[in-house]
């Protein structure tokens, strides 16, 4: 009996950590605002003290949905909420290609590679891809987003994280 429960122990907690360590990704749908609190009375503002908006295609880790709200992570290390009217519900599969950079006019990024297995290039530069569900995530050479590619069914849309661009913090 105690064999039992310790084995039973051991699988709820394996099964803990492994929720803990899950990753889920919102894509965004429409322009929007950041909130610091799960209501819509503080908009999140950056160093210069400018209100923190997303666009379409821009794409987040997400921590926590209460009704309403996502819980996201828009730079690494800070966090702050959305309200789920703007996150996308539908998606196209994104194909390799060579898209402009919707949020850096005059970039693109050469995606190549299908299933598991991705490469985003710009100015020279690799990025290896990972696919969550049908959103593409490019990743830094600190496992940090650098770009993302989206389709919501008409084409896909393709964004930089690179501060000097979002103006996040």
């Amino acid at each position: 009996m105690k064999a039992i429960k310790f084995a039973l122990s051991l699988v709820i907690g394996i099964s803990s950590i492994g929720a803990a360590y899950s990753q889920d990704y919102i894509a965004i749908a429409k322009e929007g605002n950041v909130y610091d609190e799960a209501n819509a009375k503080y908009i999140t503002v950056n160093q210069y003290n400018d209100d923190v908006a997303v666009i379409p295609g821009m794409v987040f880790l997400t921590t926590e949905h209460n009704p309403g709200w996502y819980k996201i992570e828009y730079s690494p290390g800070l966090h702050a909420f959305i309200p789920d009217q703007i996150a996308a519900s539908s998606f196209k599969p994104v194909v390799a290609g060579t898209y402009n950079i919707q949020n850096n006019s005059g970039k693109k990024i050469d995606v190549s590679g299908s299933d598991n297995q991705w490469n985003g290039s710009v100015d020279g530069k690799s990025y290896k891809g990972k696919m969550v569900g049908d959103i593409l995530i490019f990743l830094d050479d600190s496992n940090k987003p650098a770009f993302s590619l989206v389709d919501f069914g008409s084409g896909p849309i393709a964004i930089t994280y690179d501060n000097s661009v979002t103006k996040f913090f």
